[in-house]
């Protein structure tokens, strides 16, 4: 449903808000790849470090056992692959939106603008999907607890 004859015309103090808007956006995801890459870490050291440790007399076999810190360690990986997903949208809007906004580029706006679609797009879908969760798992706890009285 597009109009060849409207546009939309952004004055210099939009153009600095969106500056300053990109600016926060790729420290924001600049920040998150730096905290899901430690995360990577921690993951690959709960992955790792527990299959050379003995198997008697160490604080890992008192929680969860060998498997389980394992399987913790593959789960946190894959929820960091997941999450790295919009902070990837995130940093190509601000890297379009600050490659537009220089060059007054009508196209690198739009391809801006669609990276940031995608980011709230990703988020609002993944909030429906945990909220479900909870959902679920809330009807799961009233059903064991009227199984269990």
């Amino acid at each position: 449903m597009e109009n060849d004859d409207s546009q939309l015309i952004i004055d210099g103090q939009g153009k600095m808000y969106l500056l300053e808007t990109a600016k926060w956006a790729k420290f924001l995801a600049i920040m998150a790849f730096v905290f899901l890459g430690l995360g990577v870490l921690m993951s690959m050291a709960m992955i790792l470090i527990p299959a050379m440790m003995p198997e008697t007399g160490n604080i890992r076999m008192m929680f969860l056992g060998k498997w389980g810190v394992l399987l913790y360690g593959i789960f946190l990986l894959v929820v960091i692959a997941i999450a790295i997903i919009p902070y990837y949208y995130l940093f190509q809007f601000a890297v379009c939106t600050q490659a537009a906004v220089v060059s007054n580029d009508e196209m690198i706006m739009t391809e801006s603008l669609e990276w940031l679609k995608k980011h709230f797009k990703f988020i609002g879908i993944m909030t429906i999907v945990v909220v479900c969760i909870y959902v679920l798992a809330i009807i799961m706890f009233a059903i064991g607890r009227m199984a269990s009285a």
